[in-house]
């Protein structure tokens, strides 16, 4: 087995620990945060600086993520602001005309989008477990807020491991700009469009206290195991 392939492998094996439902709340947080910084600092070990040829620097790839079920929307604007702090880019595919789907496309190294992959997997599973219950607009508000308070947990863990590792923070943004570049290279004609919803503050905040917890520790987990089905929930 290759050094990729173990760290893989470790990675897994944190996650399925982290997502057991008899994992307590903070051995939970401090595994899913111990596992973004592993794939991080493996990132960046596995890659080339940003001083050597670019002929060395790890390509960059595209990775379609389909997400089917209830609020798919939600789920897919967190794999969104989640791929920016792995050195991801993504976009939604509004060709797609299934109207029970949202089809994301990612772009970025092989092991950034691995990253996003298991990162958003894990956090979907986390917000799974935490999301109270509620009308569907509360819980539309819940995913806003758990997915800004996620966002906000992963850039901290960033800060950390980019004052830890010298010359990180450049690397790391070198790989977000070769991403950015080759997802508008593929796609040029992108555009940013901005709605406004009416969001539920209670249900927000509490969303937000939930993603913020990431590493915390401080809330207790159930131990019902659920998962989103299949429907036409947006």
């Amino acid at each position: 087995m290759t050094s990729r392939e173990n760290m893989q492998a470790k990675v897994r094996a944190i996650l399925e620990r982290a997502n057991h439902p008899n994992t307590p709340q903070a051995e939970a947080e401090t595994a899913l945060a111990f596992a973004f910084r592993l794939m991080q600092k493996y990132g960046l070990d596995g890659h080339k600086t940003p001083s050597r040829p670019a002929q060395l620097l790890s390509p960059i790839i595209s990775r379609t993520f389909t997400i089917a079920g209830p609020y798919r929307v939600r789920r897919a604007n967190m794999l969104w602001e989640i791929g920016k702090t792995i050195s991801c880019h993504s976009y939604r595919d509004m060709a797609e005309i299934d109207p029970t789907e949202v089809v994301m496309i990612a772009f970025g190294t092989e092991l950034d989008l691995f990253a996003l992959d298991t990162m958003y997997r894990s956090a979907e599973m986390l917000a799974l477990r935490l999301m109270p219950g509620g009308s569907r607009r509360f819980k539309t508000s819940w995913w806003r807020g758990f997915t800004e308070g996620i966002v906000k947990k992963l850039v901290q863990e960033n800060r950390v491991m980019v004052k830890e590792s010298h010359g990180a923070g450049l690397v790391l943004l070198e790989r977000s700009e070769r991403a950015y570049q080759a997802m508008h290279a593929f796609e040029p004609n992108l555009h940013r469009s901005v709605s406004y919803i009416n969001n539920d503050d209670d249900a927000y905040s509490d969303g937000q206290k939930a993603g913020s917890q990431f590493s915390g520790g401080r809330s207790a987990l159930g131990s019902k195991n659920r998962r989103l089905e299949k429907g036409a929930y947006s």
